[in-house]
């Protein structure tokens, strides 16, 4: 699968996941559906939208490099400094192993192979 239909199917199971949880809280408020029926649908549109942003997170991290500010050094930080820098859509602030000074890193996408 290339990267544009992973990073489609991240966006789907996103919304597909956000949207169950809407639709549940409406159908509990409402009482179309029992109080045990809502809570164990909250729970499961819960798990799926954590295990949907963390598919969604982990796609965007294999399909993307970052550029540094400073020294224009292309890399791929670790997972876990993907994960906890603080970012916008386009940037994060992350470490440049080349030059070592923390700057908001431009994302690029990678090259196949990378």
């Amino acid at each position: 699968m290339n990267n544009k239909n992973k990073v489609i199917l991240s966006f789907i199971g996103v919304f597909a996941s956000v949207a169950l949880l809407v639709i549940s809280t409406i159908l509990a408020e409402n009482e179309v559906i029992s109080a045990a029926l809502a809570v164990v649908l909250t729970i499961i549109s819960i798990i799926s939208v954590f295990v949907a942003i963390f598919y969604a997170a982990k796609v965007d991290y294999e399909t993307g490099v970052y550029e540094c500010r400073n020294c224009g050094h292309t890399f791929k930080p670790t997972f876990k400094a993907y994960i906890l820098a603080v970012h916008t859509l386009t940037t994060r602030c992350l470490k440049c192993p080349e030059c070592g000074k923390s700057t908001r890193c431009k994302r690029r996408n990678a090259e196949k192979g990378e």
